[in-house]
């Protein structure tokens, strides 16, 4: 399900059990007497639950990622989508993808995942090879597996907790040990880069940096402050630590 969707599904469903779960509630009337109305709430706020201790700062973040989005992302995306041919959007996504699925080819061996590691690097192969560099993706079509494995999970894998959650510039939301694994993340691509090993172009260079973002935003259905909640901070937060907590249990199967 798109984010998009995700955000207003659980701004109606969280409405609902706000409203549900409001309990011990005595109203004691006489017929010429003010109503006494006692109200005791047990239902912890289960968005509250989610670690944040630098919320003002995360909040500061949110509201500078929307104005970067607003004034310079969304732009050059929809310029993007504008001028380029489907065709060649789907040719670029799965490039991108392709050279990502190195990235768990790595961190599943970090892990001593050895049967996700190898088909992760089947995957690869077949994308490469068949796929022409993986501009087609040959393996889905043969019915291949997606592994999927970073850093962060790798140090989920061996117990170290998500840590206070973060709002990074431009990544938008993550939590602290994540944060430090896509740094790993960004290290590991740069020593599995094959293709600046065939000395044919640095998948880190500049230019292929920025097409990769803005390939990764064409495909995230999602934009700030479009839910009109004044709490969409908190359930981006609430659902971005489900979302999470899915990647995490899928790592462990």
């Amino acid at each position: 399900m798109k984010i998009k969707k995700l955000l207003l599904l659980s701004i109606l469903s969280l409405s609902l059990v706000s409203c549900a779960n409001t309990n011990d509630v005595n109203i004691n009337t006489a017929n010429t007497e003010t109503s006494d109305v006692v109200v005791t709430t047990t239902e912890k706020n289960f968005m509250a639950d989610e670690y944040d201790p630098w919320e003002p700062f995360n909040k500061r973040m949110y509201y500078f990622n929307y104005q970067i989005e607003r004034l310079v992302i969304t732009p050059i995306v929809n310029t993007y989508k504008f001028i380029t041919p489907d065709f060649v959007e789907n040719r670029v996504s799965n490039f991108f993808k392709n050279a990502k699925v190195l990235n768990t080819m790595a961190n599943s061996a970090f892990q001593f995942k050895g049967r996700k590691s190898m088909r992760a690097l089947g995957r690869f192969t077949m994308n490469t090879v068949l796929g022409l560099g993986g501009l087609f993706d040959v393996a889905s079509k043969m019915g291949m597996p997606k592994p999927y494995e970073d850093f962060g999970l790798t140090l989920a894998h061996y117990g170290v907790g998500r840590g206070p959650y973060l709002v990074l510039p431009l990544l938008g939301p993550t939590y602290l040990r994540d944060a430090f694994g896509t740094g790993v993340d960004s290290a590991i691509a740069g020593q599995t880069d094959i293709y600046n090993k065939m000395e044919l172009f640095r998948t880190s260079s500049a230019p292929i940096t920025v097409l990769r973002g803005i390939d990764m935003r064409k495909n995230i259905d999602f934009h700030y402050y479009q839910t009109n909640s004044p709490f969409e901070y908190e359930y981006v937060r609430y659902l971005y630590g489900k979302y999470r907590g899915i990647q995490e249990a899928a790592s462990e199967k």
